[in-house]
């Protein structure tokens, strides 16, 4: 699973927990009951002709007298990009005439990001301004991973990713988010997601990561040690996987290779007779399938072994 994708997966299982961590104003407002996520197609007629598809778009109710229905639009961003304000301003134009309601778009930087929570895109004409346009902005690398990692299981793995400046003491600060995980009481397919998202970006080296080892030795730590050999055994058998489909790969290119020069050689034999020992060891020095096409191809107009670049 790509990186994207992972942040849009734990987003679609983890909305509410998501909106309650970083919005909880309007987290509180919002009837999570009637949460219904949309599909992306929409998207496929923005301006210019580009084929977009929106990350995360759900549909809810307001609690707030009587019950309103409103979108939330979440777009994750790996850093932030210039022409990024624009491309949020297009998508809730696209999404408001659609469905005609109400939008509430955010945008989720792992990397980077600007500082402030409330971003603009504007447009002016002869001087003046059209058009002001305002969504909310999460800049994960510019809050701090000390006040998020106790929030909740959803804070604890995306401190992986925020600023460690406060932090004395990562070993532990790595430690509690797994731990924060570990034991809520998620299914065990998003504690798996949450889980690769803290090994994926909180990696420890030189003394932090001795000590992390000593740490997780401890019998407080037993659910954070027994979490991380199960992703060493993970990423073990994900590798051997890789190792084998390597060698799958390997076995069948060799394989068309020898084919070839079999091919060759039967060829060659036919045209111009019984191959001398120098010909047929120049013919299995061939080392590319590549290499072989050109002597077949060569091989329908040549007249002679020296000719084809094998002979004396």
């Amino acid at each position: 699973m790509g990186h994207d994708q992972l942040f849009k997966t734990i987003l679609e299982g983890l909305l509410r927990d998501f909106l309650e961590l970083f919005f909880p104003e309007a987290a509180a407002r919002l009837d999570f009951d009637t949460l219904r996520f949309l599909g992306k197609e929409v998207f496929a007629n923005v301006p210019e002709g580009e084929v977009r598809e929106a990350d995360i778009v759900a549909r809810l109710e307001t609690r707030d007298g009587e019950p309103e229905l409103i979108l939330v639009h979440v777009e994750v961003q790996a850093e932030h990009r210039g022409d990024f304000a624009r491309r949020m301003f297009e998508y809730y134009a696209v999404l408001r005439l659609h469905y005609h309601l109400p939008v509430f778009p955010i945008v989720l930087y792992l990397r980077g990001g600007p500082h402030s929570r409330l971003a603009e895109y504007r447009e002016e004409l002869f001087g003046q301004e059209l058009l002001l346009f305002r969504y909310h902005s999460v800049a994960l690398a510019r809050l701090p991973a000390e006040e998020y990692v106790g929030t909740s299981p959803l804070g604890a793995a995306l401190s992986a990713l925020m600023s460690l400046e406060k932090s004395r003491d990562r070993a532990r600060l790595r430690a509690s988010m797994l731990e924060r995980v570990v034991g809520s009481e998620l299914d065990e397919a998003l504690k798996y997601l949450l889980v690769n998202v803290i090994e994926t970006y909180f990696v420890l080296s030189g003394e932090d990561a001795e000590r992390y080892r000593r740490l997780i030795s401890r019998k407080e730590y037993r659910a954070v040690q027994e979490v991380e050999l199960t992703w060493a055994d993970k990423l073990m058998e994900k590798g051997w996987e890789k190792g084998r489909e390597k060698g799958r790969e390997e076995g069948r290119e060799a394989g068309v290779i020898e084919g070839k020069r079999e091919t060759l050689s039967r060829q060659l034999s036919a045209k111009f007779g019984p191959l001398p020992e120098n010909v047929l060891a120049k013919i299995a020095a061939i080392g590319t399938a590549s290499e072989l096409d050109t002597y077949l191809d060569r091989l329908v107009a040549a007249i002679s072994l020296q000719e084809m670049g094998l002979g004396e």
